[in-house]
């Protein structure tokens, strides 16, 4: 196996500088900030977020015009304790929070309610977060590997008379090229690399490799995030108790607030999902916080260090949150923010084309032609409004009520108008049967170029309400074992 990966082991602004994109709109604001090349990718920034989508939004979703996703995604599900294990999180259910959080014997977030599902995100351990740390040993050991850095695609050799991809050639900065021929390919670069690649793919081809597929580039969806309220700290205690990140057997555990299925079935929406951001600016707290993403990026900084030890008397007591309470502790000087991410529907509007603008090595950058729809703004007030009825069933609307922000209570302000994009980018080689209308089929292999496989959100049909990353490494996962099934090898699952 060869590997050739854009980026080298840590972060270079050149690099980087190829991830640009041509933004029209001006709506696309992730590009750079929400994606990284180097070995581990975007896994030296992310938070660490873990949590599968749902049956239900896998399933079929009539009510909005969705078919359910191809049934292979469904024995994704097994690799779910082997991901644990990799990434070092506690192997409870992700409907369980650990302890309860109760207050006069009140659990707020029980579950079985008909506005909100309730679970409970894993977050990995900040060095684990990236994968290069996670991985890297065994990378080092492993003889059938080759890994290339700094060796960026550039170029395409298509076989016209098998309809297969023959190599591809890759490039650095200082002038090297290589070619790799290889039986199989797989695209492992982010949906939006991943989407930009096959579209460079179908160009080299004069555009024959995917001739008659109306489904590449197209279907571009994220998650759209705004903040709707902020949770009152009168009782900074209380609400720490309540709201501040669980530990369950040293596993992170982050409070997921679903829009239910039978609130996005009464009003005809997408899914969204809830949760508490800590807005750590002008707390103390947020050394430790850096302090901690240094390690994930392994570049500790001294400087963070020191700050951190200026602080030890609240060193001292979030240790005892920590370890007796199980609990991060949030000083009153932290505000609770509710975050709403609503999940946009496919709409074939929103697409990646490639751009006339070129990058450093003369290829054609992507061009975004994508924004919010009106069934965003829908599926974003349907939460707000299934969201504070909670609030006000559970008690919490007494207890720690809702300051909500202006646009989510007037609806003459839109709230797509300050959403921004998530960074998880999915949906533009979409898989699906029809070889016209998607790009991948249920075997994750271009249904155009046999030979050439994707392992990328790109092949979300939809986004559903939860962070993608279990669910891409999940497909990676299946996806490796159906090499190793028609090999020699073993399956890494039996």
């Amino acid at each position: 196996m060869v590997v050739v990966e854009s980026g080298y082991t840590s972060f270079d602004a050149m690099i980087q500088a190829l991830n640009e994109i041509e933004d029209p709109g001006g709506h696309y604001t992730r590009a750079l900030d929400g994606r990284y090349r180097g070995l581990g990718g975007s896994s030296s920034r992310w938070g660490g977020r873990l949590i599968p989508i749902s049956e239900h939004e896998r399933g079929e979703r009539d009510y909005i015009s969705q078919p359910a996703w191809p049934d292979s995604m469904s024995s994704f599900d097994r690799y779910n304790a082997l991901l644990e294990t990799l990434l070092r999180v506690d192997k409870s259910p992700f409907e369980h929070g650990g302890h309860p959080r109760t207050v006069g014997g009140t659990e707020f977030f029980s579950s079985g309610d008909e506005d909100i599902t309730v679970r409970w995100a894993k977050c990995a351990p900040f060095k684990f977060c990236n994968m290069k740390a996670a991985l890297g040993d065994q990378l080092k050991h492993l003889k059938s590997l080759e890994i290339w850095l700094g060796a960026t695609v550039c170029g395409f050799e298509h076989d016209r008379d098998n309809g297969r991809l023959a190599s591809i050639t890759a490039r650095s900065f200082n002038g090297n090229t290589m070619k790799v021929r290889a039986d199989q390919f797989v695209v492992a670069a982010g949906a939006i690399e991943t989407t930009r690649l096959l579209l460079l793919l179908d160009e080299a081809s004069e555009n024959r490799a995917f001739q008659g597929c109306n489904a590449l580039g197209t279907y571009f969806q994220d998650h759209l995030k705004a903040k709707v309220a902020t949770i009152d700290r009168s009782d900074p205690a209380f609400t720490n108790r309540v709201f501040a990140y669980r530990f369950v057997n040293a596993t992170r555990r982050d409070l997921h607030m679903e829009l239910s299925p039978a609130a996005q079935r009464q009003d005809s929406v997408g899914s969204a999902f809830a949760y508490v951001a800590m807005d750590f600016t002008g707390s103390r707290l947020s050394h430790l916080r850096q302090m901690m993403r240094d390690v994930q990026r392994g570049n500790l900084v001294l400087r963070d260090a020191l700050r951190v030890s200026t602080s030890l008397p609240l060193l001292a007591r979030s240790l005892y949150w920590r370890y007796t309470r199980k609990q991060l502790f949030a000083p009153a000087d932290i505000k609770f923010d509710v975050m709403i991410c609503a999940e946009q529907l496919p709409a074939a509007s929103n697409r990646i084309r490639l751009s006339d603008e070129r990058d450093k090595f003369g290829m054609r950058k992507a061009r975004f032609e994508w924004g919010p729809t009106e069934a965003d703004e829908r599926t974003f007030r349907s939460a707000i409004a299934h969201l504070g009825a909670f609030w006000h069933k559970s008690g919490l609307a007494r207890l720690s009520p809702l300051n909500w922000h202006p646009a989510a209570v007037d609806p003459g302000m839109p709230i797509i108008a300050q959403a921004e994009a998530c960074a998880h980018p999915s949906g533009s080689t979409r898989m699906g049967t029809d070889p016209a209308e998607s790009v991948v089929g249920p075997d994750l292999h271009c249904h155009a170029v046999p030979n050439v496989a994707v392992a990328s959100a790109s092949v979300f049909p939809t986004a559903g309400s939860a962070n993608p990353t279990f669910t891409i490494m999940g497909l990676a996962l299946w996806l490796a074992d159906t090499y190793l099934e028609n090999s020699s090898y073993l399956p890494l699952i039996p």
